[in-house]
């Protein structure tokens, strides 16, 4: 284990919650947080035959920094869980992850999608999981059939090239962002025909890039008729901060 890390063991403090009817047992949570209580590993009692004992592990990144790709952007602490009774663990029931991005990076400048990923040791190498960030409590979800993981928040870059809808809103040279905060200036350029670009202020978040990968922007019809015709419905585009 490396030097400096804080460890912090979590002998699930196993609380049962439980109804019985006849023999029937209902199934809860068994809970591991990590020192500094941004990270939270949770897993179903139905997915062990024994009462889970979750170790978790807070480790300072520079201790793995060339595990990084230039192209990541790490975020916070690298979290360790590890399932001690791990021969008592049904994989086929998911670990439930949770890790909270710190208070000082969570709003302080405009980013990508963030997601957790886990450090694959054979492929040495970080592995996104499909993961969701709550953009009020900026925690980030996701979930992993292993009995062990280092785990770590990343963000990608803004998008700069992508697609664009529309909708009708409040019929301005505004836009929906999933990368921008509200209020900021962006000149949306068609890929198609250079020639047109318009220039829009954020106004709304969206859209989801859990539904939506493809899309950066979307942009009010106004704006969107600046570019191509509404009947394009989908339009390829280059977004750029307008400082």
């Amino acid at each position: 284990m490396e030097k400096n890390s804080m460890t912090r063991k979590i002998f699930a403090a196993f609380l049962f919650f439980f109804f019985v009817f006849g023999f029937r047992v209902e199934t809860i949570f068994a809970k591991g947080i990590s020192e500094d209580s941004l990270m939270r590993v949770e897993i179903r009692s139905d997915a062990m035959r024994a009462i889970p004992q979750i170790e978790v592990t807070t480790i300072d990144p520079t201790q793995m920094s060339d595990t990084f790709a230039k192209t990541e952007t790490p975020i916070g602490q690298i979290y360790q869980f590890d399932l001690i009774n791990k021969e008592e663990y049904d994989r086929k029931k998911p670990v439930q992850i949770e890790i909270a991005v710190p208070a000082d990076l969570a709003t302080q400048r405009m980013h990508g999608a963030r997601y957790i990923a886990f450090y694959n040791g054979t492929k040495k190498i970080w592995q996104a999981l499909p993961s969701q960030e709550n953009e009020k409590t900026h925690v980030v979800q996701t979930s992993i059939h292993l009995p062990y993981a280092r785990l770590m928040i990343f963000e990608e870059e803004i998008p700069g090239v992508g697609a664009a809808s529309w909708y009708g809103y409040k019929n301005c040279d505004c836009a929906a962002s999933p990368d921008y905060p509200k209020g900021t200036r962006l000149l949306v350029t068609s890929v198609a025909d250079p020639k047109k670009s318009v220039i829009v202020r954020v106004n709304d978040y969206g859209p989801e890039r859990d539904v939506h990968p493809d899309r950066i922007i979307d942009l009010d019809k106004v704006a969107f008729k600046k570019l191509a015709k509404l009947g394009a419905g989908v339009i390829d585009v280059r977004v750029t901060l307008v400082k």
